[in-house]
């Protein structure tokens, strides 16, 4: 393949690498820098565990190929998994800071909201891409495989709600939501279910005195400096005090016992408070950068399932680091969503890698696919055949 322009990288997965590499490097001095005054080397070793172990089935999902995870009897099964691990969360996790989302085995804490999110994406995936293969519309109003995604996603979103986690199950809304817009539901459809999602947002929020406060805080978070608003008070103050180029590594005061959640959903307002107003602007050019390399990905890829996949990865990871970016700004309330690579959080990058190794497999594929086509015509069937018996001996 030519090189780009640049001549940094000749396709996105290498661009996909080597910003990965970056935000690795950015996010483990990070975390060391922000959770080092409270428990020294233990989120630093256990991020770069994560990492590792992330890395390895990132590599085994490309290797193995995004096709092999679209087996229905597969798929459902993992569905039935988290579903399982959600309902265990209502029944035996203890709560923490009010609210039940992890189960622990033994040292290890796994938060099943996480995997119920790329679980969708591939549900969404496969049978939205049957529809579109088959020369189906997907609309809101008509009967079709879509509504088995629709009613799998509000299962899980009820039961993560319950939690109670309002913001995530938003997030899984917000992705199935996602996923029919990239299908090409119209977009009247769209904008009349936002409006719907809205209208019940609202309503959870006026139901809940303790939401309800956090949008108050959310539109002036000095109304109540010293309670509910004293996260997000600290929040803009530890990004003010960076200015252009920050105080430094290590010399934030922010992680002195001021900000909350510093190493997971508020480790940007402690990168931007050593590193400053260039540092927050690099960091941002990193992640448009991936999304650029996973949109290219998008575009490229024939197969409707593949394009789909890639698609939901892009709204899943792009999303999601907008989100938490705003949210540490004070653009978005509090929902607590991580900033992936950058957030301390097992379980978010774990299965960010895994989502990036079926983005990458979706490039593979397009490659191989492209290469076939470039043999010559008497050549064609017996690389045909080889593939067919290779993928039958797997």
């Amino acid at each position: 393949m030519k090189k780009n322009f640049l001549l940094l990288w000749k396709n996105p997965c290498q661009l996909i690498y080597m910003v990965m590499a970056l935000l690795l490097l950015i996010g483990g001095t990070n975390i060391f820098s922000a959770s080092y005054v409270e428990v020294q080397y233990h989120y630093l070793l256990r991020y770069f565990g994560f990492a590792i172990i992330g890395f390895l089935c990132m590599a085994f999902v490309r290797k193995v190929g995004y096709k092999l995870f679209f087996n229905k009897g597969l798929l459902w099964g993992a569905y039935a998994i988290v579903l399982f691990m959600l309902v265990l969360v209502e029944l035996i996790s203890d709560p923490v800071k009010g609210a039940a989302r992890w189960l622990y085995l033994g040292p290890i804490s796994i938060q099943p909201s996480e995997f119920a999110k790329l679980v969708i994406i591939m549900l969404a995936a496969k049978y939205f891409g049957n529809m579109l293969r088959q020369g189906k519309r997907i609309s809101f109003l008509r009967s079709g495989e879509h509504w088995h995604v629709l009613a799998a996603t509000t299962v899980y979103a009820v039961l993560v709600y319950l939690q109670p986690d309002l913001g995530t199950a938003a997030i899984i809304f917000a992705l199935m939501l996602g996923m029919y817009i990239i299908a090409g539901v119209p977009m009247a459809q769209v904008i009349a279910t936002v409006g719907a999602g809205g209208l019940l947002a609202v309503i959870a929020t006026l139901a809940s005195p303790y939401r309800l406060a956090r949008v108050k805080v959310w539109f002036d978070p000095w109304l109540d400096p010293r309670e509910k608003g004293y996260q997000m008070v600290q929040s803009l103050l530890a990004i003010g005090s960076g200015g252009l180029t920050g105080t430094d590594w290590g010399h934030g005061a922010g992680k002195f016992f001021y900000l909350p959640e510093r190493h997971t959903d508020f480790a940007f307002a402690i990168f931007c408070q050593e590193n400053g107003f260039i540092g927050a602007m690099f960091l941002m050019l990193l992640f448009g950068l991936l999304a650029y390399a996973f949109c290219t990905i998008t575009v490229n890829a024939r197969d409707k399932r593949g394009f789909l996949l890639a698609g939901g990865v892009t709204f899943l990871i792009i999303g999601q680091a907008v989100a938490n970016m705003a949210m540490v700004c004070g653009i978005l309330p509090v929902i607590g969503v991580p900033l992936v690579f950058i957030s301390y959080g097992g379980s978010s990058m774990f299965l960010s890698m895994i989502a990036i190794g079926l983005l990458l497999s979706v490039y593979d594929e397009e490659a191989r696919l492209a290469e076939h086509e470039a043999l010559p015509p008497q050549e064609r069937r017996g690389a045909l055949r080889m593939t067919r018996n290779e993928r039958w001996r797997s």
